[in-house]
C-alpha cells in the first residue's frame, strides 16, 4: 500500500478546473488508486501531480494523465481506480529521499 501525497486536477464538462490535494493509496504498472472528495465518473480524465511530502511541488515533475476506471462512493469521499493515459508508470518513478522512506511508500 502506498501513501503518496498528489495534487489531482480535473476539468468539468463547464471548463472549469478542480484543484485538490489527497494521496494516492495504491499503484500498479498500470495505474492508481486515490480518494477524493468530488466526485469522478468512469471514463473521466484526470490529472495527477506527485507532490513532496509536505504537500510542495517538487521541482521538474509532470503531471500525469489517468482515466477513471471506477469510482467507489465512501462517506463523504470518492475512491477511485485509474489507468495511466501517457508519460512514465508511478511503478518507475523514483521518489525523492523524504517520499521513498515514508513506511508502506513505495520502494
Amino acid at each position: 500500500m502506498a501513501h503518496v501525497p498528489v495534487e489531482i486536477t480535473e476539468i468539468d464538462g463547464e471548463g472549469k478546473q478542480k484543484i485538490e490535494q489527497t494521496f494516492i493509496e495504491d499503484v500498479s504498472d498500470f495505474g492508481c488508486r486515490f480518494s477524493t472528495r468530488w466526485p469522478v465518473q468512469q471514463g473521466d480524465t484526470v490529472a495527477l501531480k506527485i507532490l513532496g511530502p509536505h504537500g510542495n511541488k517538487l521541482p521538474g515533475e509532470e503531471r500525469r494523465f489517468y482515466e477513471i476506471m471506477w469510482v467507489a462512493r465512501n462517506e463523504h469521499r470518492y475512491t477511485a481506480g485509474a489507468r495511466q493515459l501517457q508519460g512514465e508508470k508511478l511503478a518507475n518513478v523514483k521518489f525523492p529521499p523524504e517520499i521513498s522512506g515514508l513506511k508502506n511508500g513505495p520502494k
